[in-house]
């Protein structure tokens, strides 16, 4: 449903103003953080003012699309890096080259490659990445003080590798067998991207060299081996049926999750809980984890004023992001990384440490229909009904299909 939030400002009556619409899918806590700082550039740029409107990420895209196609979509919008390929192909997103430099003091380089690298085609920019927000580790930090595991300081030891990992699963398990019964180490959270947080730790792809799919190559298998052989062999995790999950974490019935740095928001409503957070545990033989951004972007047709106005505004809530970053998010620059303010944050200070090894995803315009041969894949081993190899064969043929025909219908 879409929810519109106008922002508020003061100055000159508002038929004198440059009308901006921003629109994103941030209906949460980080929307309202959004809203204070667009109020705040409303107040220093009485010229413009600036409307949000934002809707759920389920139909968000749809929307965008299609106002995209009937040319009345907003001037300044949304993309996360790993959408921005149908969106350009779709001919939308305006190149932002000119974001970069002296004329905003936005410099490439306060940027790891890394993260440039979705917004880049050929020689355009297509965006400004405002976020990294990659997958990382949450930490009960009372069920891990119950279970000993602890640094001299008092403070919590998080797994680092593979072998802490399922050793701090366990020692935690033994909490269930001293009475609290409800409590599991570890309980996989959102399956695809625990999935594909994993599998660039063991050199996974979804694409060859040659830009064919490859779905089932030995990283991709060895990372979804790992989670089945975790709950269907060693049996350390809940089944999926017993739908633990992000929910039994907040619940305090499971220590460690993977998730997301945007959840911090979620356990800022929760009394009496205290999260911590670290890297992925090097399960596989490189350090490594997914990780997605908010890409800043304009209207394709903008011009003269309109354009002046959306690049300030862009520009403006890129020199801002701290305040951004506060409501669960890792700010794409290195300089606001650096700042006292942002490792004043810890959860998402601990997050930012995992920036220089994240991957993306691949940058296709059919991810969408890609996700969705590895959810099915990742349901099939998680629920013993195939092996990884099994499950990602199929995913992969049925992917390949997609691809082929793709390439007939966009032949030039």
């Amino acid at each position: 449903m879409l929810a519109g939030l106008k922002a508020i400002s003061n100055g000159a009556a508002s038929s004198a103003k440059l009308h901006l619409n921003f629109w994103n899918g941030w209906t949460g806590p980080d929307g309202v953080a959004m809203l204070d700082v667009i109020r705040e550039f409303n107040r220093e740029n009485p010229d413009i003012e600036v409307s949000m409107q934002r809707m759920d990420w389920d139909t968000y895209y749809n929307k965008l699309m299609v106002s995209a196609m009937s040319h009345r979509g907003p001037e300044v919008f949304v993309i996360h890096a790993s959408s921005l390929p149908r969106m350009v192909r779709a001919g939308f997103v305006a190149d932002v080259s000119d974001l970069y430099g002296s004329k905003f003091g936005i410099n490439k380089s306060d940027f790891e490659p890394k993260v440039l690298a979705p917004v880049q085609y050929g020689s355009k920019t297509v965006g400004l990445p405002l976020d990294v927000h990659p997958q990382g580790l949450y930490c009960d930090v009372d069920l891990f003080k119950k279970a000993g595991l602890t640094n001299p300081d008092g403070t919590i030891r998080p797994p680092r590798t593979g072998e802490e990992f399922i050793r701090d699963i366990k020692a935690t398990q033994e909490i269930a067998a001293n009475g609290d019964h409800d409590v599991w180490g570890f309980c996989w959270t959102m399956w695809r991207f625990n999935f594909m947080s994993l599998a660039p730790q063991f050199n996974g792809r979804y694409f060859d060299q040659n830009g064919n799919p490859d779905l089932a190559n030995p990283g991709n298998v060895a990372a979804l081996s790992f989670m089945g052989d975790l709950m269907n062999r060693q049996k350390l995790i809940p089944t999926p049926e017993s739908s633990t999950g992000w929910t039994g974490f907040r619940q305090k019935k499971v220590a460690m999750v993977l998730e997301g740095v945007y959840m911090v928001g979620d356990l800022k409503t929760l009394d009496d809980f205290h999260p911590a957070a670290a890297s992925v545990p090097q399960i596989g033989p490189n350090p490594g984890t997914l990780a997605d951004s908010h890409c800043l972007c304009l209207r394709a047709d903008l011009t003269g004023k309109e354009r002046e106005a959306a690049e300030r505004f862009v520009a403006f809530l890129s020199q801002h992001s701290i305040a951004w970053a506060k409501a669960g998010q890792v700010p794409a620059r290195i300089s606001i990384r650096s700042s006292p303010e942002f490792e004043a944050l810890p959860i998402q200070y601990a997050f930012s440490k995992e920036v220089p090894f994240v991957s993306f995803p691949p940058k296709t315009p059919l991810l969408f229909e890609m996700t969705q041969e590895i959810d099915l894949a990742v349901e099939k081993v998680l629920r013993g009904r195939a092996t990884a190899k099994e499950a990602l064969d199929v995913a992969n043929q049925n992917f390949t299909q997609v691809v082929l025909r793709d390439r007939q219908e966009n032949a030039r």
